[in-house]
């Protein structure tokens, strides 16, 4: 008899789950509020109509789907999960507040250097769903992926192979109740490894495992040790904090695979990094304007900062997503020389920069924030950088972190 499949979200997720669930012969209802799929309420009867639920990562644990779902005792996966099931080969995942992409694209690289059959999925875009249809998933395959909190909080069918978790700060607590909570969805992903399966951390991680009191278990820390980075090409891109520490982690689980140095060090001497991520957009009148609108956190916020040389002016805001916003300021306050910020995020900040700061500018929309930023950073003159690194998600004016980037160099090329 058919499976039958109640799928949660007609995003990307969503109808990447219900392909790979109609390929396998299953029967599927897709549900979602905006009246894009089959279904725009949900109801658990009492005859039970499903076998299994399989939710997009945007639906909480507390959104009433989701609630009548669990409590129904049918199994809850997510689509990262559902799709394991259907994954030949084996499963590489990568986790933290950030650092995820570049080591995920990063391991991937290396393993096709070294001979392996490897694909990218996950949170860095490709649903696993899709990919378990093609010609890549057979036995000799590895899928590095990418697993964001929300993907690992319905973990059930899910195995892995290896993980690495780069570091954890504080992030996504519009979602969370608490700091424990958000950690806890990431550690549910040891519960998932398979016997012998590798498990790395990076250092900062440890502290927040004795925080909540998670065993480390058969977790392996991986040390900064210069020599692994002084192996590097001189300009190679993992030279860079805070991309260096996702380099010790993959060389700490390269090497307990067992796996040929040369290709991890190839991988990363022509690495390319993702558009967005703490790059040099332009260089214009000797002014540097760094396009990091990833940084969506404050975590990656601050470790930019620490990577920019001074004198920075510094483009911060966005849409909130909670978090203490006076602390990060605080900190941000002590690293930069000048700070300009937008949209809803900004009225929370200003006081605080303003503390340490003599030069703090509101500019409620974004194209107004990068262009006083400019003629600021011009007054300071050259080897001035500019920074944009806003610690919050772009929401409140984008429909994506991609989109600010561009605006931003669009912007800065029109100047």
């Amino acid at each position: 008899m058919s499976q039958r499949v109640a799928i949660f979200g007609a995003g990307i997720s969503g109808q990447a789950a219900r392909r790979l669930a109609l390929a396998k012969g299953y029967e599927t209802v897709l549900f979602d509020e905006s009246g894009k799929g089959d279904r725009a309420v949900f109801e658990v009867g009492g005859d039970n109509e499903f076998d299994r639920f399989v939710f997009s990562p945007g639906f909480s644990a507390q959104h009433p789907w989701r609630v009548l779902a669990e409590q129904s005792g049918i199994l809850c996966q997510s689509e990262l999960a559902f799709a394991a099931e259907h994954w030949l080969g084996k499963i590489v995942g990568v986790t933290g507040t950030n650092g995820k992409t570049t080591l995920t694209r990063l391991l991937t690289r290396a393993l096709e250097l070294s001979g392996h059959p490897s694909v990218s999925a996950g949170n860095i875009g490709v649903p696993l769903s899709d990919i378990v249809q093609t010609y890549e998933n057979t036995d000799e395959a590895q899928a590095v992926c990418e697993i964001s909190s929300f993907q690992a909080e319905l973990t059930d069918g899910l195995e892995l192979d290896a993980l690495l978790w780069t570091n954890f700060a504080e992030d996504h607590l519009d979602r969370y109740k608490s700091m424990s909570d958000y950690f806890m969805a990431k550690a549910r992903l040891f519960d998932c490894l398979k016997e012998g399966a590798i498990a790395v951390v990076g250092e900062q991680v440890v502290d927040w495992f004795k925080v909540f009191g998670k065993e480390l278990n058969q977790a392996v820390v991986a040390q900064g040790d210069e020599t692994v980075i002084n192996q590097l090409a001189g300009d190679c891109f993992f030279k860079r904090h805070p991309f260096s520490e996702d380099y010790f982690i993959a060389a700490e689980y390269w090497w307990m695979a067992g796996k040929e140095e040369s290709a991890l060090i190839e991988a990363a001497n022509t690495f390319e990094p993702s558009a967005h991520r703490l790059n040099v957009a332009v260089e214009k009148k000797g002014i540097r304007f760094w396009d990091d609108s990833k940084g969506t956190n404050f975590h990656a916020t601050l470790a930019a900062l620490e990577a920019v040389p001074r004198p920075v002016v510094w483009i911060g805001g966005g849409s909130l997503k909670g978090g203490d916003v006076d602390l990060f300021a605080h900190e941000v306050s002590l690293k930069v020389d000048a700070a300009v910020v937008y949209g809803e995020a900004a009225p929370e900040m200003i006081e605080t920069l303003s503390e340490n700061l003599e030069t703090v500018h509101h500019c409620p929309q974004f194209e107004n924030a990068v262009t006083r930023a400019a003629e600021i950073a011009q007054q300071i003159g050259d080897g001035a950088s500019v920074l944009m690194s806003p610690g919050f998600s772009s929401f409140d004016q984008f429909s994506s972190y991609e989109e600010r980037g561009k605006s931003f160099i669009s912007i800065v090329l029109g100047l």
